[in-house]
């Protein structure tokens, strides 16, 4: 009986001194460090493309033991100082950023970034050679822009607006001024917006009287041009002193076999009775 109850004390007695033992070692031993697994989260970025000739930063981001960061790219230029790297290239193309990183303990981990280096999106302006145009005349705009993976969404404040991609065409049976507004979008997300401003006018439009020479010598030809915009238009050509002027509509030929100064007039008149003249001089020489 008294070896039993010794037995039950003694067995009584090792399993409370386990209990602190392993009590001690874990959660009261100071002087015990603790093995913390490497864990290597990602790598951050300061955004998901950059242009030629920006900066890229890229943040290692992991816990572990004594860290060690090893950087490098397949091109570009990268610079790094412990988990922070900064990438920069001048041409445009997708780039790959690896980080691997090794603990105290010889484990390593390896995280890869893809790098977008875009080519900047340009929207120089809207091209138009009219801003000014009779009703129903159709004038074509383009949008002049560059950039990777474009796309183009053009609106009116009235009349038609029809467009594909760059080039638009516009006309309206109203008189008034329009905005056209045409908004470029790159594969990105970039956007550049510009806009401009035809007025459509109740009669057609003169726009000039030119001559491809000013000056010929006697017996030669030179083509005079009426650009006019508008439909079912009359063209009345006049030489003052009198020439030969060959041809109709708003294209002649002129010439003469002796030397003066002409002066050539065409009279442009549509089927309402609106008209308007103008006129170039001619210089001829033997």
């Amino acid at each position: 009986m008294f070896r039993t109850v010794f037995a039950i004390i003694l067995l009584i007695a090792f399993v409370a001194l386990q209990g602190c033992y392993k009590e001690i070692i874990y959660d009261e031993n100071p002087f015990l460090v603790r093995k913390q697994a490497l864990d290597f989260k990602g790598l951050e970025t300061s955004g998901s493309s950059l242009f030629p000739g920006d900066t890229l930063f890229i943040t290692a981001v992991a816990i572990g033991d004594e860290l060690n960061y090893n950087w490098h790219s397949d091109s570009g230029i990268l610079t790094y100082d412990g988990n922070k790297a900064f990438f920069i290239s001048d041409v445009a193309g997708e780039y790959q950023v690896y980080c691997d990183i090794t603990d105290k303990y010889g484990n390593h981990s390896s995280k890869t970034v893809l790098v977008n280096v875009a080519v900047e999106l340009i929207f120089e302006t809207i091209n138009t050679s009219d801003t000014l145009i009779p009703l129903n005349h159709t004038t074509q705009l383009n949008a002049l822009a560059s950039g990777d993976g474009l796309s183009y969404n053009w609106t009116s404040s009235g009349g038609n607006l029809i467009f594909d991609k760059e080039v638009a065409l516009f006309y309206a049976s109203t008189t008034g001024k329009y905005v056209l507004t045409c908004v470029v979008t790159d594969k990105n997300g970039n956007q550049i917006t510009r806009s401009l401003i035809v007025e459509v006018a109740p009669s057609f439009i003169y726009k000039s009287l030119t001559a491809a020479q000013d000056s010929i010598v006697a017996g030669n030809y030179t083509e005079i041009t009426a650009d006019v915009l508008g439909a079912n238009l009359k063209y009345d050509w006049k030489s003052n002193p009198p020439a030969n002027i060959v041809g109709e509509g708003n294209v002649v030929l002129f010439t003469i076999c002796h030397a003066d100064i002409f002066e050539v007039s065409c009279k442009v008149s549509d089927q309402f009775g609106n008209y308007e003249i103008k006129s170039i001089l001619i210089k001829v020489t033997n």
